[in-house]
């Protein structure tokens, strides 16, 4: 269904009447048992007029009678008038938002139920006037003897303030034979009549349950004609009272006369009295009627006969399927075509009316069993709600007023059930009404009903508002510590660097410890390729032991006794005090170091070795603890990038590799048992490193073995000195963290800087940009999980962590392939602001033109499984932009429907709301400029507003898409603060010139289904 965007100044909202007391009568006249009814709007001046022919009835001089006026919102000038016209001891002044006179008439009858010493309401229009001073006597003296809850009587019509000398009486005959009132009622309906139904002259008794239907025009004939037709036995026909002067010159019935519906409802209301006389004659079992069909039974078969406007061949394909879904609560049954007249069929069900209220856990699996089928009954009231014999609520009147599901239907379904079942409130309490306030604060009057609609859209996302995520509790490898070494000139980016390694190696299992060792020499170095910074390091180090990263921070002494010692144990050589060797290579820090490591074996590694990770749950310490379990084994060397994702056996023969020194696995048992081993000396320092002289020994004694191979699945990459200042960016860290290794770098131990580095292109038809910063594993499954469930699953995923920490961010990898090969994951190391992140997504990433990017915040979901198939609906529709519900569980009746006109003149209008979505065309027709700040910065908040403004305005075909919600969206609380500069950026964005004109554009479309 599409509609027409209007002004929200005719907009109207779901509200309550809003009924109030404004003046009561005074005491005297509080229990008189006669209610002279009076609905008034802007009818001031003439009031006075049937205010003075109530003071003649004789009732009034015996105090039975009292008077109440309902003002239906009149303006400023009648309502002054009105007060002090009804400043009158007998008259008992109300006001209330009614919206038409049959809301208003019910109104009425509604309050008058609550009034205990009220017996009879007699209905007398603000413009008309009781013909005599024993009018009222006259016709309820008659329904007491008769013991009728209904009298009807005549009048004499005023035009133009001149009295007919014909007066209008009922007929008995309209009683006595039926089809002399059928045939009344058609010439009257077609004009064919010198008088109208009598329907103004109406006297009910008080609680009968009478209601007038909602009509624009011609609601008294339809009651009248129905209490003659269906319950003649309740009504008394004064056929010789003349009740009132009736004025058919009123506001209402000029106005009326003047639109098809005062025509149209009068032919409609021929066809169904003749309709429901027919059924009488062929003893059919009337369930019911309406303005839609009537309801009989036939052959214990449930018939509901549309009206030749009652539906729409569409509407029967929309309708056919639901009323054969047993899972909905709705009557079940066929429909067939007889002709141009439409019948739903179905078999009778035992079902049991409905009482006053209904019990709160049936109306919540009602409104669940709604959400879920996607269907939007919306005419709820009593009669269309009955308990199947399964105990189920049920909505029975299939028709038109059955829709598919929409926010806004949700919302006003869920409303009225609530109002009438829980609250107990009249079925014409809420309706659209035109008002001034918006529809959440219309709705947050209703008591209870925020919290109830909360948990009710809360629930029926429960597993995504409240994911079960289990944080990993992993087990340790007790036999194997963690060495990372480093020195003085690693000091940029030290803390990141760590974090990357610890992060990527300590799953699935942990280390018994993690230690981390700094070398205290500070220069010159050997290959130097920063200035060193000791302090810098060491501070850095502090940090990562505090953060937990590191469990330890060693670094040797520099104790000539110290140095000895280890040299002696190590090569039986205690001459030497030189720390590094002859080619200036550290030595004696990291031997001492081995001594340190309290198990048996130590993953040791540089600390600028890059590590990727294709499978996260591949146990690599397991894979080379299972090799060092061969007594011939001695170290084992971590993978590098394979062109293969097959198990390569690991091979060796003795010194053919020396241990990894860069990054490898030793058995410190094996180690120790080797030694002492042979290391030259030259010129005061040894010659060889610690695993060049492992090697050596290896070769002579032909008994021990450094190995390589394995699972390619973990991997590491080792950065030339002259190649690190190319990790300043973070891309290259993150691409080989995941996995994602080009091709020219298979198969090198060393980074090869010239490689294609770059983050995956996404071209799909769909893509969801997803950016955030440290958001709670629970709440990206959720976003995760929503992704999962769309039913179209052909759709690309651009990740934004914009600087987590990475004893955060490490998982990501990890939660993020449930999505497959669709996602491009972006790890920033640092924070990088919104807007960059969005031009880099839009810029770089996202390559297809006709792209369809969604912004779905890592922190929240997607509520609806139909969101890309509609998406891409939208797209072959020619849409450039578009928008669909979202709910704010802080907000939960608010609602977001956009305004594309002028939104900078309307404050936005709502386009900043989720669920988002654009082509990337239509975003690359904004200069950059448009989402930077007069001082050239980037927005850095009230992005969503940034974006948007300028794209609805270069925007073709920019549309709202109601299916249901799409989008849940909550964040905390801003502060004062935040909120300021909000609001100062937002004045300069809502001051900006519109890039292009919206005001001769025509209305967008609002597509609600």
């Amino acid at each position: 269904m599409r509609t027409k965007q209007t002004s929200k100044s005719n907009l109207k909202v779901l509200t309550t009447r809003n009924l109030k007391v404004i003046k009561p009568c005074s005491a005297s006249f509080a229990t008189a048992p006669i209610l002279v009814a009076i609905n008034h709007r802007n009818q001031s001046q003439k009031l006075a007029r049937a205010l003075a022919s109530i003071e003649t009835q004789s009732l009034f001089h015996e105090q039975r009678l009292q008077v109440v006026i309902l003002d239906d919102h009149s303006n400023k000038i009648n309502i002054k008038r009105l007060v002090k016209i009804a400043d009158k001891p007998y008259i008992t002044l109300i006001r209330a938002s009614c919206g038409s006179a049959a809301q208003a008439r019910n109104t009425i009858l509604d309050w008058a139920d609550t009034q205990h010493n009220v017996r009879w309401v007699a209905r007398l229009d603000a413009d008309d006037q009781f013909a005599t001073c024993s009018s009222l006597v006259e016709v309820i003296s008659l329904g007491e003897r008769q013991g009728k809850s209904v009298v009807l009587a005549g009048n004499q019509i005023s035009r133009n303030d001149s009295i007919d000398p014909s007066i209008n009486y009922p007929k008995q005959n309209w009683i006595n034979d039926p089809a002399s009132f059928v045939e009344f009622i058609d010439r009257f309906c077609h004009g064919q009549e010198q008088h109208e139904l009598p329907s103004c002259n109406l006297v009910l008794a008080n609680r009968v349950g009478v209601r007038y239907p909602n009509l624009k025009s011609a609601e008294d004939h339809w009651l009248v004609a129905m209490l003659l037709l269906q319950q003649p036995e309740q009504v008394a026909l004064a056929t010789n009272s003349v009740y009132c002067t009736y004025n058919i010159n009123g506001n209402t019935t000029q106005q009326n006369k003047t639109d098809t519906c005062w025509f149209e409802t009068r032919h409609k209301l021929a066809y169904v009295v003749k309709k429901l006389f027919e059924i009488q004659k062929l003893g059919l079992l009337l369930l019911g009627f309406g303005m839609e069909g009537i309801v009989y039974e036939h052959h214990n078969i449930t018939i509901k006969e549309f009206h030749p406007w009652g539906i729409e061949p569409d509407d029967v394909i929309r309708l056919q399927p639901l009323t054969r879904n047993p899972l909905l609560p709705l009557a079940q049954g066929n429909f067939i075509q007889q002709g141009k007249i439409w019948l739903f069929r179905s078999v009778r069900v035992r079902y049991t009316q409905v009482s006053h209220t209904i019990p709160y856990q049936k109306i919540v699996k009602f409104l669940r069993s709604c959400y879920l089928g996607n269907i939007a009954p919306t005419n709820i009231k009593r009669d269309n709600l009955m308990y199947h014999p399964s105990g189920d609520l049920h909505y029975i009147d299939i028709g038109k007023d059955l829709k598919s599901l929409t926010s806004s239907y949700f919302i006003d379904l869920s409303a009225r059930l609530y109002a009438i079942g829980i609250l107990g409130y009249s079925d014409h309490e809420l309706a659209r009404r035109e008002s001034a306030f918006p529809q959440d604060k219309t709705l947050d009057q209703i008591i209870g009903f925020r919290e109830f609609y909360a948990q009710l859209i809360t629930h029926l996302h429960l597993a995504n508002v409240e994911p079960e995520y289990i944080e990993p509790i992993l087990k340790k490898h007790k036999s194997t510590s963690l060495l990372i070494k480093a020195c003085a000139q690693d000091a940029s980016g030290f803390y990141e660097q760590i974090c990357h390694i610890v992060t990527q190696l300590e799953f699935p299992k942990r280390f018994a410890k993690k230690l981390l060792l700094i070398d205290l020499f500070d220069g010159p170095f050997l290959r130097q390729y920063a200035e060193p910074n000791l302090k810098s390091v060491l501070e850095q180090a502090s940090e990562l032991v505090k953060a937990g990263i590191i469990d330890q921070v060693i670094s040797a002494p520099n104790s000539v006794e110290t140095i000895k010692n280890t040299y002696k144990t190590w090569f039986n050589n205690a001459e030497v005090t030189n720390t590094h060797t002859s080619n200036n290579a550290p030595l004696y820090n990291q031997i001492w170091a081995f001594e340190q490591i309290e198990t048996r074996y130590v993953l040791q590694c540089d600390c600028d070795v890059l590590i990727g990770r294709k499978d996260w749950q591949h146990d690599y310490v397991a894979d080379m603890l299972t090799e060092l379990q061969k007594p011939y084994v001695q170290s084992v060397g971590f993978n590098i990038p394979k062109a293969t994702s097959v198990f390569l056996p690991y091979f060796g023969e003795p010194g053919q590799f020396a241990p990894e020194v860069r990054f490898g696995m030793l058995d410190l048992v094996k180690f120790k048992q080797a030694l002492p081993i042979v290391n030259p000396v030259l010129n005061g320092h040894f010659q060889l490193t610690w695993h060049r002289a492992m090697q050596q020994h290896e070769k002579r004694t032909y008994q021990l073995r450094s190995i390589r191979g394995g699972n390619p699945n973990s991997f590491y990459v080792h950065p030339n000195n002259s190649d690190k200042p190319l990790l300043n960016s973070g891309i290259i860290r993150d691409l080989i963290a995941q996995g994602k290794i080009p091709e020219q770098q298979q198969e090198a131990f060393d980074l090869v800087p010239n490689a294609q580095w770059h983050y995956e292109s996404r071209s799909e038809e769909v893509v969801f940009l997803l950016k955030g910063r440290n958001t709670t594993y629970p709440k990206l499954m959720r976003c995760i999980d929503s992704l999962n469930s769309q039913e179209d699953q052909d759709f690309g995923v651009v990740v934004i962590d914009d600087g987590s920490s990475f004893n955060h961010s490490w998982l990501y990898p990890m939660l993020f392939s449930k999505l497959g090969n669709k996602t491009t994951l972006i790890r920033h190391a640092a924070h990088q602001g919104r807007m960059p992140n969005f031009m880099q997504a839009i810029y770089e990433v996202c390559d297809n033109p006709n792209s369809m990017i969604v912004v779905l915040d890592q922190d929240d979901f997607l509520m609806s499984q139909h969101v890309v198939k509609t998406l891409k609906q939208a797209l072959k529709q020619g849409h450039d932009v578009v928008q669909m519900p979202m709910f704010r569980p802080n907000k939960p009746l608010k609602q977001y429907q956009p305004d594309y006109q002028n939104s900078r003149q309307k404050h936005g209008a709502n386009i900043w709301a989720h669920l988002r979505a654009f082509t990337r065309a239509c975003f690359m027709k904004i200069p950059e400029s448009q989402f930077k700040q007069a001082n050239g910065q980037w927005f850095d908040c009230v992005t969503d507003y940034a974006i948007m403004l300028p794209l609805c305005e270069v925007a073709e075909n920019p549309v709202y898409i109601d299916i249901g919600y799409a989008y849940w969206h909550e964040r905390d609380e801003y502060s004062t603060e935040y909120k300021l500069h909000q609001k100062v950026l937002l004045e300069e964005l809502l001051n900006r010139e519109t890039l292009s004109s919206n005001n001769n554009m025509p209305e967008r479309e609002l597509i609600e289904s």
